[in-house]
């Protein structure tokens, strides 16, 4: 009867759209449930890095548009053969784009060309000329960003909008 009780429980946890995982471990006839949060959902762009002149060099998508809370992986191509055509790729708040790329010359190498500012929500490591480099997380609340690349010299080209829903 406990038995049955726990299963009946279980489905109306499922039917009422509830996104826990339910796993049920019996262990000398007790019966443990656990409740999990499912898994938060991945949301996958791949991004390649173009040309190689300071004329030539771009993103390959100007827009990335994803939903609020959700995982957010990058992959970032950097298609370029020239060894001065280095690259990031760095999501900031809206309307900051000369602020920080001013900064990230600032900031140096060291940091990646990332400076430590509240306007960046996240930033790549460098993809020299050939590399591909992954960058994961969390999007942050509704709204419009921008991601850039912060190498010095490259945020006027290398551009886009990310768009939160």
């Amino acid at each position: 009867m406990k038995k049955t009780t726990i299963i009946m429980s279980i489905s109306i946890l499922f039917s009422c759209g509830s996104k826990d995982n339910v796993e049920i471990k019996t262990n000398d006839n007790q019966t443990k449930i656990e409740l999990t949060k499912s898994e938060q959902e991945i949301e996958e762009f791949t991004v390649r890095a173009l040309g190689n002149t300071m004329a030539e060099m771009k993103f390959d998508i100007p827009n990335i548009t994803t939903k609020e809370g959700s995982k957010v992986k990058i992959t970032l191509i950097n298609e370029s053969v020239d060894a001065a055509m280095i690259h990031n790729i760095v999501f900031i708040k809206y309307g900051t784009r000369k602020e920080i790329a001013m900064e990230a010359i600032q900031s140096g190498m060291s940091s990646k060309y990332i400076p430590n500012n509240s306007n960046v929500i996240a930033g790549s490591d460098l993809a020299n000329p050939g590399e591909t480099i992954i960058l994961e997380f969390d999007a942050p609340k509704k709204g419009n960003y921008e991601f850039l690349c912060t190498y010095p010299g490259h945020s006027e080209m290398m551009r886009g909008y990310f768009f939160v829903k």
